[in-house]
């Protein structure tokens, strides 16, 4: 869960955190949210801040313009989060690697 330095307003109610399941996304939400970048922000590279954010908001089940619209150092934690995700599972693949060769 990340909380937020400034809440957000969405559907009448105040988010002042959030919470990203990235355990329960599936390839499809992946391709999904890629979808979603490609059709917003056409020019947007993969695994940018735009695409992250994507994936971001499919995890937290909140839609995209909610975490475009966090505060800088917000936005930022998010992606943080998102990024060191896949970046200790690539990791984890490495070490498997390294023990099984």
């Amino acid at each position: 869960m990340i909380k937020l330095s400034r809440p957000v307003n969405y559907r009448d109610s105040q988010i002042d955190s959030i919470d990203m399941d990235m355990d329960s996304l599936t390839g499809n939400d992946l391709i999904l949210a890629e979808e979603n970048l490609k059709r917003s922000h056409p020019d947007a590279p993969l695994w940018g801040t735009y695409h992250t954010a994507y994936i971001a908001a499919k995890a937290s089940h909140l839609p995209a313009e909610v975490i475009l619209s966090l505060s800088a150092k917000d936005f930022m934690n998010v992606i943080t989060g998102v990024l060191s995700f896949f970046g200790s599972i690539s990791s984890q693949e490495s070490q498997q690697e390294n023990t099984e060769g």
